[in-house]
């Protein structure tokens, strides 16, 4: 996690210090969320760029093991669904996840109530599904299901019987970051107890690239070119130094 309060002080200190202007409350936060999803989506490019090369053998070891850091932090956003989380379509088939926090899908699984015991629903292609139920061999069953994904609902197959649910094991999306405030004098003051009060949930490794990138969304906002560049520059700084 990182202060909303710490971002939020850093970029109007910055600002301020060059007397290049001032940022209103709704935009900021509205420049936190735009940098934190895309910090957030480029670890998983970061991720496989690096597992890359661990398979060339170009990465270290222990804290040195850039893989595994950047792993973690993905991690961080990791979720089990609940039953609660899915609705049954009897017409179309279809199990839909019905939250809004999923990114991405990482695994499904069929749980028994009454044994609680898992068995994992493999991912086929669409067009291997029919061909899968037409062979004997290959046809699903409840030790070997399957499902295909259509948007964020799931076909499973073979259909689940009573007594069973759905486990989605799935990487959620952050939450949208929020600075609260009470007005005092005109003035936003920070109020940290407030239920709506949202850090940032980045790793805090990631401060810097977060306040420069919402720089750079306050240069455009501001229209100060100055500022846009700084927060640029300090991009291909960053840029550079992960290659």
């Amino acid at each position: 996690m990182i202060s909303i309060n710490t971002v939020r002080n850093s970029v109007l200190f910055i600002l301020n210090k060059s007397n290049r202007g001032y940022i209103g409350v709704e935009e900021f936060n509205y420049f936190c969320q735009l940098s934190q999803l895309e910090i957030f989506e480029n670890l998983f490019e970061q991720y496989n760029k690096q597992i890359n090369k661990d398979n060339k053998r170009l990465t270290g070891t222990e804290y040195a093991n850039l893989p595994k850091n950047i792993r973690e932090q993905i991690d961080a956003f990791a979720a089990y669904s609940t039953p609660s989380n899915f609705t049954f379509d009897e017409i179309t088939g279809l199990w839909s996840y019905i939250d809004a926090d999923l990114y991405r899908a990482e695994g499904l699984s069929l749980v028994n109530i009454d044994t609680d015991k898992y068995v994992d629903v493999e991912e086929v292609l669409k067009s291997q599904l029919n061909i899968l139920k037409n062979n004997a061999n290959t046809v699903p069953s409840l030790l070997f299901p399957v499902y295909v994904r259509l948007g964020e609902s799931f076909k499973v197959s073979p259909e689940v019987p009573v007594g069973y649910n759905l486990e989605l094991f799935y990487i959620r999306k952050p939450k949208d970051p929020k600075w609260t405030y009470t007005n005092v004098g005109g003035n936003p003051m920070y109020n940290p107890s407030a239920l709506d009060k949202q850090d940032i949930e980045l790793h805090p490794s990631q401060l810097v690239p977060l306040v420069t990138k919402i720089l750079g969304y306050a240069g455009l906002s501001i229209r100060e070119n100055e500022v846009e560049q700084f927060a640029n520059s300090e991009e291909v700084k960053d840029f550079q130094m992960k290659q």
